[in-house]
């Protein structure tokens, strides 16, 4: 066969592999979907993520400001609305993992910040098995140390993971141990814990309340309404709005 076909014929055959295995034809379509998924959303994520970033450059930050870092939780967390007295800063990235987070975190944080809510390691939660939990928290940990040997004058909040609203017995405790060593790993940095996994966020089981959440993962504004009184206790500066912690 002449050289000049060979090349374009083993195109054609693997294209048509290709094909086959995305209509599973022949073993191995999900894990090609699936990597294309993956591949497409973690593009959609980086753009996302870069495009947040380029609004935190361009934002003046208040003095004294109370600074929320984290994921989709805080960036969905209507601050103003919460704590309207309060200087606030609001520096979460929908999806964005430890790794990520860790990265910018002190850039994310100004110096002369007066207090930091902190809510890492539930992307990371999500997608790790439950064997691995105990090495998360110390992922989580070293944030800790970084931030508080970065800002030592910056008061420290750290918010425990919330749960999901369907969840295994499994999950449920993995999740109950993860927070269990961010309490002691926070209480150990001089920080203060909250545990967000409990009513009336969490149901009886563990679960989160549908009550209280607008989708399987994030809260509602009975939900935020709840977690701002749990934060406003450990930082009393806040001042919140009082509202009833009801589902709505």
């Amino acid at each position: 066969m002449p050289r000049t076909r060979t090349i374009p014929l083993l195109v054609v055959i693997a294209s048509a592999g290709l094909a086959a295995a995305w209509l599973d034809f022949v073993p191995g379509g999900w894990r090609l979907r699936r990597m294309l998924g993956a591949d497409e959303a973690r593009s959609d994520y980086e753009r996302a993520r870069a495009q947040r970033l380029a609004e935190f450059a361009s934002q003046t930050p208040p003095a004294r400001a109370f600074v929320f870092l984290g994921s989709s939780t805080i960036e969905r967390f209507d601050l103003a609305r919460w704590f309207p007295l309060a200087p606030t800063l609001d520096r979460g990235i929908c999806n964005e993992a430890l790794g990520d987070l860790g990265a910018r975190a002190l850039a994310s944080v100004p110096a002369d910040a007066q207090a930091l809510v902190l809510y890492a390691g539930s992307i990371d939660f999500r997608r790790c098995a439950s064997s691995e939990v105990d090495a998360l928290a110390d992922r989580i940990d070293r944030l800790l140390a970084q931030l508080v040997s970065e800002r030592p004058s910056c008061e420290l909040v750290v918010l425990g993971i919330l749960p999901e609203r369907a969840m295994t017995p499994e999950r449920v405790a993995a999740l109950a141990r993860l927070n269990a060593h961010l309490a002691d790993h926070a209480r150990a940095r001089g920080a203060t814990f909250v545990e967000t996994a409990r009513p009336p966020l969490a149901l009886a089981h563990g679960a989160l309340s549908e009550g209280f959440s607008c989708d399987s993962l994030h809260l509602s504004d009975g939900g935020y309404a709840a977690l701002a009184g749990w934060i406003a206790e450990a930082l009393p500066a806040l001042r919140p709005r009082d509202v009833p912690t009801t589902p709505r």
